[in-house]
Protein backbone atom coordinates (compact mmCIF):
# COMPACT_ATOMS: atom_id res chain seq x y z
CA UNK A 1 0.00 0.00 0.00
CA UNK A 2 2.85 2.34 0.84
CA UNK A 3 4.58 1.74 -2.46
CA UNK A 4 1.34 2.33 -4.32
CA UNK A 5 0.81 5.56 -2.37
CA UNK A 6 4.33 6.70 -3.23
CA UNK A 7 3.75 5.80 -6.84
CA UNK A 8 0.51 7.76 -6.90
CA UNK A 9 2.18 10.76 -5.27
CA UNK A 10 5.09 10.59 -7.71
CA UNK A 11 2.65 10.37 -10.63
CA UNK A 12 0.71 13.35 -9.29
CA UNK A 13 3.93 15.35 -8.78
CA UNK A 14 5.12 14.48 -12.32
CA UNK A 15 1.77 15.51 -13.79
CA UNK A 16 1.89 18.80 -11.86
CA UNK A 17 5.45 19.42 -13.02
CA UNK A 18 4.51 18.77 -16.65
CA UNK A 19 1.51 21.10 -16.32
CA UNK A 20 3.70 23.89 -14.88
CA UNK A 21 6.29 23.40 -17.66
CA UNK A 22 3.56 23.50 -20.32
CA UNK A 23 2.11 26.67 -18.81
CA UNK A 24 5.54 28.29 -18.79
CA UNK A 25 6.07 27.29 -22.42
CA UNK A 26 2.69 28.77 -23.38
CA UNK A 27 3.47 32.00 -21.51
CA UNK A 28 6.92 32.14 -23.13
CA UNK A 29 5.38 31.60 -26.56
CA UNK A 30 2.83 34.36 -25.92
CA UNK A 31 5.65 36.65 -24.77
CA UNK A 32 7.60 36.13 -28.00
CA UNK A 33 4.44 36.63 -30.09
CA UNK A 34 3.82 39.96 -28.35
CA UNK A 35 7.42 41.07 -28.82
CA UNK A 36 7.30 40.13 -32.51
CA UNK A 37 4.00 41.99 -32.94
CA UNK A 38 5.43 45.13 -31.35
CA UNK A 39 8.48 44.90 -33.62
CA UNK A 40 6.28 44.67 -36.71
CA UNK A 41 4.19 47.62 -35.50
CA UNK A 42 7.32 49.68 -34.84
CA UNK A 43 8.68 48.84 -38.30
CA UNK A 44 5.40 49.87 -39.93
CA UNK A 45 5.40 53.16 -38.00
CA UNK A 46 9.02 53.78 -38.98
CA UNK A 47 8.19 53.23 -42.64
CA UNK A 48 5.35 55.75 -42.47
CA UNK A 49 7.39 58.45 -40.73
CA UNK A 50 10.63 59.27 -42.52
CA UNK A 51 11.69 61.28 -39.55
CA UNK A 52 13.09 64.49 -38.27
CA UNK A 53 15.38 66.77 -40.25
CA UNK A 54 17.11 70.13 -39.88
CA UNK A 55 18.08 72.68 -42.53
CA UNK A 56 20.22 75.81 -42.36
CA UNK A 57 20.91 78.29 -45.12
CA UNK A 58 20.80 81.85 -46.38
CA UNK A 59 18.14 83.80 -48.23
CA UNK A 60 18.10 86.77 -50.56
CA UNK A 61 15.31 89.23 -49.75
CA UNK A 62 13.44 91.64 -52.01
CA UNK A 63 10.50 93.86 -51.17
CA UNK A 64 8.05 96.08 -53.05
CA UNK A 65 6.21 99.02 -51.49
CA UNK A 66 3.21 100.51 -53.25
CA UNK A 67 2.33 104.05 -52.13
CA UNK A 68 -1.13 105.56 -52.53
CA UNK A 69 -1.66 109.32 -52.58
CA UNK A 70 -4.84 111.28 -51.93
CA UNK A 71 -5.14 111.86 -55.66
CA UNK A 72 -5.21 108.05 -56.09
CA UNK A 73 -1.97 108.16 -58.04
CA UNK A 74 0.04 105.08 -57.10
CA UNK A 75 3.81 104.94 -57.02
CA UNK A 76 6.15 102.13 -55.97
CA UNK A 77 9.48 101.68 -54.26
CA UNK A 78 11.57 98.56 -54.88
CA UNK A 79 13.96 97.32 -52.23
CA UNK A 80 15.78 94.82 -54.42
CA UNK A 81 19.47 95.35 -53.62
CA UNK A 82 21.31 92.19 -52.56
CA UNK A 83 20.60 91.50 -48.89
CA UNK A 84 21.25 88.04 -47.42
CA UNK A 85 19.94 86.67 -44.14
CA UNK A 86 20.45 83.29 -42.38
CA UNK A 87 17.57 80.90 -41.75
CA UNK A 88 16.95 77.80 -39.64
CA UNK A 89 14.22 75.20 -40.17
CA UNK A 90 13.04 71.93 -38.61
CA UNK A 91 10.79 69.50 -40.49
CA UNK A 92 9.23 66.05 -40.23
CA UNK A 93 8.49 63.87 -43.27
CA UNK A 94 5.52 61.49 -43.25
CA UNK A 95 4.96 59.09 -46.17
CA UNK A 96 1.44 59.39 -47.58
CA UNK A 97 1.51 56.96 -50.51
CA UNK A 98 3.83 55.27 -52.96
CA UNK A 99 3.74 56.02 -56.68
CA UNK A 100 5.02 53.20 -58.87
CA UNK A 101 8.31 51.56 -57.94
CA UNK A 102 10.41 54.67 -57.44
CA UNK A 103 8.17 57.54 -56.33
CA UNK A 104 6.12 58.53 -53.32
CA UNK A 105 4.27 61.47 -51.80
CA UNK A 106 5.28 62.85 -48.38
CA UNK A 107 3.62 65.35 -46.10
CA UNK A 108 6.26 67.82 -44.84
CA UNK A 109 5.25 70.08 -41.91
CA UNK A 110 7.96 72.52 -40.79
CA UNK A 111 8.78 75.38 -38.45
CA UNK A 112 11.66 77.82 -38.58
CA UNK A 113 13.12 81.26 -37.99
CA UNK A 114 13.82 83.80 -40.73
CA UNK A 115 14.40 87.53 -41.24
CA UNK A 116 12.93 89.02 -44.41
CA UNK A 117 12.44 92.48 -45.91
CA UNK A 118 14.49 94.48 -48.38
CA UNK A 119 17.39 96.83 -48.97
CA UNK A 120 17.55 100.03 -51.05
CA UNK A 121 20.42 100.29 -53.52
CA UNK A 122 23.10 102.57 -51.97
CA UNK A 123 23.55 105.98 -53.60
CA UNK A 124 26.87 107.60 -54.52
CA UNK A 125 27.52 108.64 -50.92
CA UNK A 126 26.86 105.13 -49.59
CA UNK A 127 23.48 105.93 -48.03
CA UNK A 128 21.04 103.04 -47.99
CA UNK A 129 17.97 101.83 -46.11
CA UNK A 130 16.92 98.38 -44.88
CA UNK A 131 13.47 97.22 -43.81
CA UNK A 132 13.88 94.15 -41.61
CA UNK A 133 11.18 91.81 -40.24
CA UNK A 134 12.09 88.91 -37.93
CA UNK A 135 9.62 86.05 -37.96
CA UNK A 136 8.74 82.58 -36.75
CA UNK A 137 7.42 80.69 -39.78
CA UNK A 138 5.41 77.49 -39.93
CA UNK A 139 3.78 75.63 -42.78
CA UNK A 140 3.63 72.42 -44.78
CA UNK A 141 4.02 71.01 -48.25
CA UNK A 142 3.41 67.88 -50.31
CA UNK A 143 6.72 66.39 -51.44
CA UNK A 144 7.11 64.29 -54.57
CA UNK A 145 10.08 62.05 -53.82
CA UNK A 146 11.85 60.20 -56.69
CA UNK A 147 14.11 57.28 -55.73
CA UNK A 148 14.78 58.94 -52.39
CA UNK A 149 17.28 61.16 -54.23
CA UNK A 150 15.31 64.07 -55.68
CA UNK A 151 12.37 66.00 -54.22
CA UNK A 152 10.11 68.74 -55.50
CA UNK A 153 7.76 70.36 -52.99
CA UNK A 154 5.10 73.07 -53.32
CA UNK A 155 4.85 74.83 -49.96
CA UNK A 156 2.65 77.27 -48.11
CA UNK A 157 3.39 78.98 -44.80
CA UNK A 158 2.34 81.63 -42.37
CA UNK A 159 4.76 83.75 -40.40
CA UNK A 160 4.42 85.49 -37.08
CA UNK A 161 6.39 88.75 -37.12
CA UNK A 162 8.14 89.25 -33.79
CA UNK A 163 10.21 92.35 -34.63
CA UNK A 164 10.23 95.02 -37.34
CA UNK A 165 12.67 97.85 -37.92
CA UNK A 166 13.86 100.40 -40.46
CA UNK A 167 17.62 100.89 -40.48
CA UNK A 168 19.57 103.69 -42.16
CA UNK A 169 23.18 103.24 -43.17
CA UNK A 170 25.20 106.37 -43.89
CA UNK A 171 28.43 108.08 -42.78
CA UNK A 172 26.79 109.36 -39.60
CA UNK A 173 25.14 106.69 -37.45
CA UNK A 174 21.35 106.98 -37.38
CA UNK A 175 19.24 105.04 -34.84
CA UNK A 176 16.87 102.47 -36.32
CA UNK A 177 13.14 103.06 -36.24
CA UNK A 178 10.75 100.50 -34.72
CA UNK A 179 8.02 99.52 -37.20
CA UNK A 180 6.23 96.94 -35.03
CA UNK A 181 3.20 99.17 -34.40
CA UNK A 182 2.67 99.69 -38.14
CA UNK A 183 3.24 96.04 -39.12
CA UNK A 184 0.67 93.26 -39.29
CA UNK A 185 1.38 90.41 -36.90
CA UNK A 186 0.84 87.68 -39.51
CA UNK A 187 1.65 87.29 -43.19
CA UNK A 188 1.58 84.39 -45.66
CA UNK A 189 3.74 83.03 -48.48
CA UNK A 190 3.59 80.34 -51.14
CA UNK A 191 6.78 78.68 -52.31
CA UNK A 192 8.46 75.91 -54.26
CA UNK A 193 11.44 73.84 -53.11
CA UNK A 194 13.77 71.59 -55.12
CA UNK A 195 15.99 69.36 -53.01
CA UNK A 196 18.62 66.67 -53.60
CA UNK A 197 19.44 63.95 -51.08
CA UNK A 198 22.66 61.99 -50.58
CA UNK A 199 22.42 59.45 -47.79
CA UNK A 200 21.36 61.62 -44.82
CA UNK A 201 22.54 64.92 -46.29
CA UNK A 202 20.44 67.30 -48.40
CA UNK A 203 20.96 70.41 -50.52
CA UNK A 204 18.10 72.51 -51.83
CA UNK A 205 16.92 75.76 -53.31
CA UNK A 206 13.54 77.45 -52.96
CA UNK A 207 11.60 80.56 -53.89
CA UNK A 208 8.84 82.27 -51.87
CA UNK A 209 6.19 84.68 -53.09
CA UNK A 210 4.46 87.03 -50.66
CA UNK A 211 0.68 86.59 -50.64
CA UNK A 212 -0.45 89.20 -48.13
CA UNK A 213 0.08 92.87 -47.35
CA UNK A 214 1.77 93.06 -43.94
CA UNK A 215 1.59 96.84 -43.48
CA UNK A 216 -1.25 98.27 -41.36
CA UNK A 217 -1.27 101.63 -43.10
CA UNK A 218 -3.92 102.17 -45.78
CA UNK A 219 -1.56 104.51 -47.59
CA UNK A 220 0.94 101.81 -48.59
CA UNK A 221 1.21 98.08 -49.30
CA UNK A 222 4.15 95.86 -48.33
CA UNK A 223 4.84 92.65 -50.30
CA UNK A 224 8.01 90.61 -50.01
CA UNK A 225 9.70 87.77 -51.89
CA UNK A 226 12.71 85.72 -50.89
CA UNK A 227 14.97 83.08 -52.39
CA UNK A 228 16.95 80.60 -50.33
CA UNK A 229 19.62 77.91 -50.55
CA UNK A 230 19.81 75.37 -47.73
CA UNK A 231 21.78 72.35 -46.64
CA UNK A 232 20.33 69.80 -44.25
CA UNK A 233 20.65 66.56 -42.35
CA UNK A 234 18.03 63.82 -41.87
CA UNK A 235 18.11 62.06 -38.48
Amino acid sequence: MLSNGVLIKNSTFAASTITIIMKKQVLLALFFVCIYSFQIKAQETHRKAEGFGIEVGVGCNTMNIKLRSLSRTDSSVSLTHLWMQPCLRLHYDVVLTKIGNTGRLNLKPFIGYYTFGGKVKPDASGYTEILSFSSIEAGAGITYDIKNLFQITPLIKGQYIIAASERFIRDVSVPSADLKNTTQTFSANAGLQIRFKYHRFTAGAEAWLGLTDFNKSKGSTYKENNYRVLIGYEF
